[in-house]
């Protein structure tokens, strides 16, 4: 009965007899190969950004003037901006650029502001002359301050590197110093032995 091979296994096992091994499994093979992963495969068409209306070109009322990402160019006369930051025409007229400086910003390519302006027809070759002006003192003055500033750190670079092949011959002489002294106190302490040997032969 299924009791008597029960107890039976049991006594066996408590014997210290080893119990049936059960029959082996058979374990099929992969039939298809592994796939393998793959990653950042996606991607998307360009946005199309850029100045779509040049200077000098007419424009009507709602024509794209400039797609852009943030503001590289502001808003100027008769111009709207979108929250994409996508500048449009509110009037008809001919497309104008210009620039206005910032003197309380440091950062020097920051103080010039483009602006992008249409202007009608009849005012567009009376653009502000103070403007142009403005703009190419600017330029000047910019470029100024890029080769004084070059300039400047041309002379620290200068400096530094100086400073550093000073200091560099400063440890390499204070240890060839030490050295030398180590050297000249290892040949004394040799020449000390070796006379405690020659007296101590001489007496022997």
């Amino acid at each position: 009965s299924m009791q008597g091979m029960a107890s039976s296994l049991l006594h066996r096992a408590g014997r210290g007899l080893s119990l049936p091994r059960s029959p082996p499994q058979l374990r099929g093979f992969a039939s298809k190969a592994a796939g393998g992963s793959s990653s950042n495969t996606k991607d998307s068409a360009g946005r199309r950004l850029g100045v779509k209306k040049f200077g000098g070109r007419m424009v009507h009322p709602g024509v794209i003037l400039v797609r852009q990402r943030g503001t590289k160019f502001h808003p100027g006369l008769n111009v709207g901006i979108g929250k994409d930051h996508t500048l449009y025409s509110l009037i008809e007229g001919k497309v104008k650029f210009s620039r206005t400086v910032r003197p309380e910003v440091t950062n020097v390519r920051a103080r010039l502001r483009k602006f992008v302006n249409v202007l009608p027809i009849e005012d567009y070759h009376e653009f502000p002359k103070e403007i142009v002006e403005e703009m190419h003192v600017t330029r000047k003055r910019i470029k100024k301050n890029n080769l004084e500033m070059k300039a400047k750190l041309r002379q620290e670079r200068e400096q530094i590197k100086k400073e550093t092949a000073d200091r560099i011959d400063d440890e390499v002489q204070t240890k060839q110093t030490e050295r030398e002294a180590r050297v000249a106190a290892f040949k004394k302490r040799m020449e000390e032995l070796e006379a405690k040997k020659a007296a101590s032969a001489s007496t022997s």
